[in-house]
């Protein structure tokens, strides 16, 4: 198998993978963007809260502010344990994390922010200091604490560390020069609405820097001569796309996802075992 990384910033990957099935690959999408674990808020107790928002639409909005948890992953129990004893109302320090938040409004209105949440864990808080959750005006005050543990994206989406997870074909474009000459296939040059192609000394060439781009519609093969150009995909290579929440980085979402995966097959072959099978 081989890996290239086409893309890479903070919040967003983009990976080249070939050698690999379309099976295999949508396993580890699917186990990204349901099993693999973060942090978020679960419980709120509130002390006091006289703003415009009621308390359930308060921890609704805290519950949606992505948590780090590239630490947590190996610090708290797991998302089954935890979830038991939340409800329970048993928020152990093995499980929880206390976020605090106190804020009253002023002469003018006082907004507070993800920032302000107070956390018992320096290595889970807020992944973004400026999302807002409430805007405060004299004498309006708020005070609560938040308990956030480790869960999954099949539980509630919060818990998602992909806002985005898609993978794509890479294309494969065939021209044949001997039915594509002259201007008779300019026009499918001009066509294709991702510029794949280009038109070079009499002749139409596939641009490698804009291959990737292809969405496979295949105007290009409509409107040249029929057979002068075929558009096809790798049966084995594909770009995979992530788009991060801010709470994991996109190496430890791989590799937890794989680990996930891996421990759900040997689960299913031990079960088979114990079967008989």
């Amino acid at each position: 198998m081989k890996i290239e990384v086409l893309e890479q910033k903070p919040l967003f990957t983009r990976l080249r993978i070939k050698g690999i099935s379309l099976h295999l690959l949508n396993s580890i999408r699917r186990v990204i963007i349901s099993e693999v674990p973060t942090m978020a808020v679960d419980y709120v107790a509130f002390m006091e809260n006289s703003s415009v928002f009621y308390d359930e639409y308060l921890a609704h909005r805290l519950g949606l502010i992505p948590l780090t948890s590239d630490e947590a992953l190996w610090k708290y129990k797991s998302p089954e344990e935890c979830r038991e004893a939340g409800e329970k109302g048993l928020f152990s320090e093995d499980c929880f994390v206390r976020l605090s938040l106190e804020g009253e409004g002023g002469d003018e209105a006082v907004t507070l922010y993800s920032d302000n949440l107070v956390s018992s864990d320096p290595d889970v808080k807020p992944s973004f200091a400026k999302i807002p959750i409430v805007k405060l005006i004299k004498p309006q005050k708020v005070k609560l604490e938040a308990y956030a543990r480790l869960g999954r994206g099949k539980e509630h989406i919060k818990w998602s560390p992909v806002s985005v997870a898609v993978h794509k074909y890479v294309p494969n474009i065939l021209v044949n020069q001997r039915l594509c000459k002259g201007e008779e296939c300019l026009k499918c040059v001009e066509a294709c609405p991702k510029e794949v192609f280009a038109f070079q000394s009499g002749e139409v060439k596939v641009r490698s820097d804009r291959l990737l781009d292809c969405t496979m519609c295949k105007l290009c093969e409509n409107l040249c001569p029929s057979g002068a150009v075929k558009v096809s995909y790798e049966e084995d290579e594909f770009i995979l796309t992530l788009e991060l929440t801010g709470a994991l980085s996109a190496k430890n979402v791989l590799l937890e996802s794989v680990r996930i995966l891996e421990k759900k097959l040997d689960d299913f072959v031990e079960t088979l075992r114990e079967k008989g099978v």
